[in-house]
């Protein structure tokens, strides 16, 4: 008798609360219907790792019998990883900003000192200086009282990141 069940491995989502789906609701319809001008002054703003060689998670490969051995079916290795680099960008509906190569381990000071050097040149360069509004995700060292208190100076207007899900610790 088939049934045309499969044993799979179950797929992984992050927790979300229904009061985080509820603050990501109302934060989603609070920006769903401003104007074209409020969203071309906008610069999204975030940092990122990119490794040299390869991937840091599985790579999964289809192959027929015998074949695991075949070079298509290998994903190449170096020793040491072959390194990585973080960096730090900006981007808006008129362009990219600046790119910052970040070669310390950054915490709520380093990023701050990212920021101060990189955003009013990205705006410039973008043609938006006289009125832009940041946007950043929600990272704790976003939202620490140095940086928000750094980024007044720097940003008259930043808008709020989408609410995070929330971290579980057991």
């Amino acid at each position: 008798m088939n049934h045309d069940f499969h044993a799979r491995v179950a797929r992984k989502k992050p927790f979300i609360s229904e009061v985080n789906q509820k603050e990501r609701l109302k934060f989603d319809r609070c920006y769903l219907k401003k104007p074209k001008e409020f969203w071309e002054s906008v610069i999204f703003v975030d940092e990122s790792k990119f490794n040299a060689f390869g991937s840091n998670g599985r790579q999964k490969v289809w192959t027929r019998p015998n074949t695991e051995l075949k070079l298509r079916n290998l994903c190449a290795t170096v020793k040491h990883g072959g390194g990585s680099q973080l960096v730090w960008g900006s981007m808006s509906s008129f362009g990219t900003g600046n790119l910052q190569l970040i070669d310390i381990k950054v915490n709520k000071y380093g990023y701050l000192d990212i920021r101060k050097g990189n955003i009013r040149q990205s705006a410039q360069k973008m043609g938006i200086l006289a009125n832009f509004k940041l946007y950043q995700d929600n990272d704790t060292k976003h939202s620490s009282h140095i940086c928000i208190y750094g980024l007044s100076i720097i940003v008259l207007w930043s808008l709020k990141g989408q609410p995070k899900v929330p971290t579980i610790i057991l």
